[in-house]
């Protein structure tokens, strides 16, 4: 059993960015089979200017990448809050 307080809460934040992170990703793939390409396609494609965006989808591909930039910030968060619990581990 967890004692330390410092060490649960680092978990419990953890444990919400798991689950934010899976949510995000399953909102992606829903995304990706509606619109035929993957996440990582149509950020390339949309980054060179290459996509055509109808204005008919315009504000699901607004949509789309907002939920990518909400997906790398919760990623980065993970892996500062990893490193955080690797430093207090490390430092025990």
């Amino acid at each position: 059993m967890h004692t330390d307080e410092y060490e649960i809460s680092l978990l419990r934040e953890l444990n919400a960015c798991n689950s934010s992170i899976l949510r995000i990703r399953k909102t992606l793939e829903l995304m990706e089979r509606k619109h035929g390409i993957t996440t990582d396609q149509f950020i390339d494609e949309l980054k060179s200017a290459t996509l055509p965006i109808p204005p008919a989808l315009k504000d699901d591909y607004e949509v789309w990448q907002g939920t990518y930039a909400s997906l790398n910030m919760w990623k980065e968060l993970e892996r500062q809050y990893q490193e955080a619990f690797q430093m207090m581990k490390i430092s025990q």
